[in-house]
């Protein structure tokens, strides 16, 4: 398994885990982790502009995160790093 696709299943379990988390940001971050397991998925990584970047929005719901579930803004943050380093 990669490292990208463990950081996704930890997102999982934290998001999971996350009980008093704002239905928008739960919304939001479930259609982030589905795009990128979508594109995973894929057999080739589609090319992504600057203001698509997957990690740019997975960033911001981290920082509104940080306060209320710590936890979970450090597994998206990992996330991000990952994605970073798969060239997504």
């Amino acid at each position: 398994m990669s490292d990208l696709q463990q950081t996704l299943r930890e997102l999982h379990r934290e998001l999971a885990d996350a009980r008093q988390l704002d239905p928008d940001d739960r919304a939001l971050l479930e259609a982030a982790i589905g795009d990128i397991q979508q594109a995973l998925e894929q057999t080739s990584v589609p090319e992504i502009g600057p203001a698509a970047a997957p990690g740019d929005a997975l960033e911001g719901a981290a920082v509104r995160l940080e306060v209320g579930h710590p936890t979970l803004a450090g597994a998206l943050r990992s996330l991000v790093d990952a994605l970073a380093k798969a060239g997504i």
